[in-house]
């Protein structure tokens, strides 16, 4: 088993408070198994989009002495919204601050996923703990472009439901009240959304005196979404092996082939495990459970 060192603020260090979280199922890391997959979503999500996938994921690692922290980022779900720069590397600290804060000792191992932006959140974290000598056990991305995405047509992102689209449509109703609930979908898909896509950012709001409204602090995920559109990470596949990445069959237009042929080549070199779900989209946890959790299931034996 390696032994990790995780990250620990040092004396001077930001003052933060830690990212929302849960423990999939209630379980906790025991003192005889010190073992942590870290799950992380994507931007405009919450750590309740990965409650099914993480609890499917327990039932087969949990015997082996592993367990699941599900995370909300930074100025999502039940988080606090943190201090700038609101970047990757931020988001990064965040995490390690949230694992201090969640009891994971130094000798615990990890295993650390996130889907789209919380993948180079994922490689962030990697980043820092390579530094230190200590990388985790291994890194998956779900359909997360290390490199800076392809540039998509504006209609074509309104088609395609985006995530540039659907983050345009919730900046511009953001502060709005709505007497409930329903109403909030209804303008939603006013703006272009989908059914189901709109009902499920309707998911993240809060109540107020007069109704109900979008939870998000807008300002700050749109900073965090251009973090991740302008960070550039390829340089971390260059000499690892410790590296898993998700590609979504049905989104490989938003790699483009530049991306894509970057990935190849480094697969190819043995710097980088790569799965493809040719049946799935942008969303490989719902569209694909099976195949994602197949794939990386042998990361915890």
């Amino acid at each position: 088993m390696r032994s990790l060192k995780l990250w620990r603020p040092k004396a001077a260090s930001r003052s933060f408070a830690v990212l929302s979280h849960s423990w999939t199922g209630g379980q906790r890391p025991t003192e005889a198994s010190q073992k942590v997959c870290v799950m992380m979503h994507g931007i405009l999500g919450s750590k309740s989009n990965w409650n099914t996938p993480s609890r499917q994921l327990l039932k087969t690692i949990g015997p082996q002495g592993w367990r699941i922290l599900q995370l909300d980022h930074r100025a999502h779900g039940r988080s606090p919204t943190g201090s700038s720069p609101h970047n990757l590397e931020s988001c990064a600290e965040d995490v390690l601050e949230t694992l201090v804060h969640a009891g994971v000792p130094d000798s615990a191992e990890l295993v650390v996923c996130g889907h789209s932006f919380g993948g180079k959140v994922a490689l962030a974290v990697l980043e820092t703990l390579r530094k230190q000598g200590r990388p985790p056990r291994k890194t998956w991305t779900f359909d997360s472009v290390p490199g800076c995405p392809a540039a998509i047509p504006a209609e074509d992102e309104r088609r395609q439901q985006s995530v540039g689209f659907v983050l345009e449509v919730v900046k511009a109703i953001a502060g709005k009240r709505f007497d409930e609930r329903s109403e909030l979908v209804s303008s939603l898909q006013d703006h272009g959304l989908s059914q189901p896509l709109a009902e499920w950012i309707a998911q993240s709001v809060r109540s107020t005196a007069d109704g109900v409204e979008l939870s998000y602090d807008i300002e700050i995920v749109g900073e965090l979404y251009q973090a991740y559109l302008a960070k550039d990470m390829w340089h971390l596949f260059d000499s690892s092996s410790e590296i898993g990445v998700i590609v979504a069959g049905k989104n490989r237009h938003a790699w483009g082939t530049k991306n894509l042929q970057q990935l190849q080549r480094r697969h190819e070199e043995g710097h980088v495990e790569m799965v493809t779900l040719k049946s799935a989209g942008h969303n490989v946890h719902v569209d694909d459970l099976p195949g994602l959790l197949k794939a990386i299931q042998p990361s915890f034996s």
